[in-house]
């Protein structure tokens, strides 16, 4: 059976990790699906935030890496007019593969010239990654919902087909675009080998009464760290809370400083800036916990990473993980504050041997989920069933 040929679009990519999740989300598909499908990667040649291309990167031609084809994009032609010219260059493909539905140069521009201009029989897949969540949308949620409603009401975006991650984002995409039934694709976001996560980390150990939080992921107002801040100063507790990732909204991180300055001499804080893709495990394992009240996430990598580092995880409940009975997976809802307070508390009061059961329950649940194979098998299906129609 020849690959099915997906050109994907992407405002970020290795060696890029700024961007998060989606980075993430699309090299391990890469990596589990390139016996089957033949990716190539249209992106930006920079980080998130960042003014300075990747060190030894060639721009604006299509590159062979391992990390796949790659063509890296210079900020004035990361556009769909120039990204039709590097198209032009790979004679042809079967489904043009949109990893943001917002994204004005990654997505809407491209959608719209596909549709209209381009006709060149690729089917159209959009991942929206979350943005269809409830609170994504309430960040800026009046440009949001204005472009949601033009949308339906001129009838764009029928023609396309949908990957969802979980089944909320099946209904969360189902809930914008009711006509969207039969087109959407449920495929859980694959992880990397589970041979990766056979390692056992060496935690420090834990002295009842304190408690080490990790936060990381970037630093924007969809991550909820100001909220996380806000139920610190109301815990009476021993915490330090270190802070990792790229600031990606300034107002949202003076507002951060401005509730640190603020909370009670017993919660320390510190930031500690942006982690390389390879440090991230090892930083989770030299904390008690990571607590993540997140608006919404479509999968949420982060947490993964925390659980393979043998590190339980605090999250809300606007993300596709469920609590487990080990304990290390506990969701709390976003709007309970008290909650969430109380069991910040509880994990501080935890002493050494309780918190080395939680710590190899973690890293025993995800060993079992980097172990199965749904996400490879559902993933190719879908882009089978995309590249079909």
């Amino acid at each position: 059976m020849n690959k099915i040929k997906v050109l994907c679009v992407v405002d970020f990519y290795l060696p890029g990790f700024k961007g998060g999740g989606p980075i993430r989300t699309l090299a391990n598909m890469c990596e589990a699906l390139g016996g089957n499908v033949e990716f190539s990667i249209f992106t930006r040649d920079r980080d998130l935030g960042s003014d300075e291309p990747y060190p030894g990167v060639r721009a604006n031609k299509w590159l062979r890496l391992p990390s796949g084809v790659i063509y890296y994009a210079d900020p004035s032609k990361f556009n769909a007019k120039h990204m039709a010219k590097a198209a032009a260059g790979l004679h042809s493909f079967d489904v043009l593969y949109l990893n943001s539905f917002f994204g004005y140069r990654s997505s809407i521009s491209i959608y719209l010239k596909q549709r209209f201009v381009w006709r060149n029989g690729a089917s159209v897949c959009i991942a929206p990654r979350g943005e269809f969540s409830e609170g994504a949308l309430s960040i800026k949620r009046l440009k949001k919902e204005t472009y949601l409603s033009c949308a339906r009401l001129v009838g764009l975006y029928r023609d396309v087909h949908w990957h969802a991650s979980t089944q909320l984002e099946a209904e969360d995409i189902q809930r914008q675009f009711p006509h969207s039934r039969g087109k959407i694709h449920l495929a859980a976001d694959p992880v990397s080998a589970a041979s990766e996560y056979s390692m056992r980390p060496k935690h420090p150990r834990k002295r009842a009464g304190e408690l080490a939080i990790a936060f990381i992921s970037r630093i924007s107002p969809k991550k909820n760290l100001g909220g996380l801040l806000e139920i610190l100063s109301r815990v009476d507790r021993k915490i330090k809370l270190s802070i990792f990732g790229p600031i990606e909204d300034p107002a949202h991180w003076r507002n951060c400083q401005t509730i640190i300055k603020r909370l009670p001499t017993h919660i320390t804080v510190e930031y500690c800036g942006a982690l390389e893709p390879h440090e991230v495990s090892a930083t989770f394992a030299s904390y008690d916990l990571f607590a993540f009240p997140t608006l919404g996430e479509n999968f949420g990598h982060v947490i993964f990473e925390a659980l393979r580092a043998g590190t339980p995880v605090l999250v809300s409940d606007r993300t596709p993980w469920h609590a487990v009975s080990t304990g290390a997976i506990t969701v709390i809802p976003l709007v309970s504050v008290d909650v969430w307070r109380q069991q910040l508390a509880r994990a501080a009061d935890r002493d050494a041997d309780e918190q080395r059961s939680l710590e190899i329950a973690a890293l025993e649940f995800a060993n079992r989920y980097a172990a199965t194979d749904g996400a490879r098998s559902d993933t190719l299906k879908m882009f089978r069933s995309v590249a079909a129609n």
